[in-house]
């Protein structure tokens, strides 16, 4: 290093270490210039003498670094994004206070200057300077995530544990008038007054999320949501304040939803959540593959045949044993009895709906009663067949 550089050091050096005599004054100037913006960046949610005690250690740490103190490291700058994101001031006020707390040095280094060559110095040692800044900010700002997204973690697990405490019924008082335990609503980030509905989404052999996206598109309509995954399953406790909110969350859910999805009853009391998560169970079976969002009492029956799937697998079989052969001829008895309920007992829609003709449908209705020994027409008969056709849907294996 030349003479002259070597003196530009020193004169440098000395006006950054003639600072450290008066770092207490400069840490009052500067912490009153960050706390001027407090209502932007929050930096008020700081104790006084904690943020005094935060931009000190700050202040001196990088004026003893750009002094020449090669032992300094930067816990100081650490410890102010600790503090700051365990307080709740917004990344913005921590980034802000940095680059006050750097003017502020800055501007009383040139004010300290005794010369124009310290002055001269001091700008060819600027570099060093701002980069020591931008080291501590970065430092800080590294800490900062750390601790937010550690919290961020630990409530996402607390609301999956309080979820599920909801949904399986330990966070229900077991009072007589079954009122939530106080607080839960509020730790899912949910209304304490609402009209819920629990909704699960099939999860795929490949592991997609049923419902991409789900939680945005109710915030968007100002309906709330808490979620969860479970063996197979995207579970949600849907909130909504309106009667149109709550008869809206099946049309939105219908928007995100990439699989079957079931949509539970709307219920007002978090006591009745375990219930509820068993009818959106229910009402997932019952949705169209490979995606379709049912919701739970549309059509009793396949919610009926969903529940009891070895019962009316067996009407199945009994009642269509004769259909279910795998003949060619047997197929298009099946097509015709489902297109005949389809089109509410009326032959001439259901011809147009299969394209033959009125006459082929009733040769088809007739040796549907022959095989089966029930008479479409007649009401009980044609309950049975109707409810052993909507076992078919459920995946009754053909003998």
């Amino acid at each position: 290093m030349s003479p002259t550089a070597i003196r530009a050091q020193a004169h440098d050096a000395d006006v950054f270490t003639d600072m450290l005599d008066v770092v207490d004054d400069l840490t009052e100037s500067a912490v009153r210039q960050i706390v001027s913006g407090e209502e932007d960046f929050a930096e008020n949610a700081l104790p006084p003498q904690l943020l005094h005690d935060v931009v000190r250690a700050n202040i001196e740490a990088i004026l003893r670094v750009v002094s020449g103190d090669a032992n300094v490291g930067v816990d100081a700058a650490t410890w102010a994004g600790r503090v700051k994101a365990e307080y709740g001031v917004p990344i913005s006020g921590l980034l802000h206070g940095f680059r006050l707390g750097g003017l502020e040095v800055w501007e009383w280094a040139i004010a300290r200057a005794a010369d124009g060559e310290q002055a001269s110095a001091l700008l060819r040692r600027s570099s060093h300077f701002w980069g020591t800044l931008e080291r501590f900010t970065t430092a800080a700002a590294e800490a900062y995530r750390h601790v937010t997204g550690d919290r961020e973690q630990r409530e996402q697990v607390s609301r999956r544990v309080a979820l599920l405490a909801v949904l399986e019924g330990s966070a229900a008082d077991r009072g007589p008038n079954g009122v939530p335990a106080a607080g839960v609503p509020r730790a899912l980030g949910l209304p304490e007054r609402a009209s819920y509905r629990v909704v699960v989404g099939e999860i795929g052999e490949q592991g997609a999320d049923p419902l991409p996206g789900v939680a945005t598109l109710l915030d968007n309509a100002h309906i709330r949501s808490a979620w969860t995954t479970e063996l197979g399953e995207r579970i949600g406790l849907v909130a909504a304040v309106s009667q149109a909110d709550t008869e809206g969350v099946p049309r939105i859910v219908e928007r995100a939803a990439t699989s079957r999805v079931g949509v539970s009853r709307p219920f007002t009391s978090l006591a009745a959540a375990p219930g509820a998560l068993k009818e959106a169970r229910i009402a997932v079976r019952c949705a169209t593959p490979p995606a379709g969002v049912h919701g739970y009492g549309s059509a009793p029956i396949d919610e009926f045949v969903a529940t009891h799937t070895e019962s009316a697998g067996e009407l199945s079989e009994n009642v269509l044993a004769a259909l279910l052969t795998d003949e060619a001829g047997d197929a298009a008895l099946l097509d015709t009895l489902h297109a005949w309920f389809a089109a509410d007992g009326s032959t001439a829609e259901t011809a147009r709906q299969l394209h033959c003709h009125r006459n082929t449908v009733l040769y088809r209705m007739t040796r549907i009663a022959e095989l089966t020994g029930r008479v479409p027409t007649r009401p009980v008969d044609a309950a049975e067949l109707y409810v052993a056709l909507r076992a078919l849907r459920f995946g009754v294996n053909r003998k």
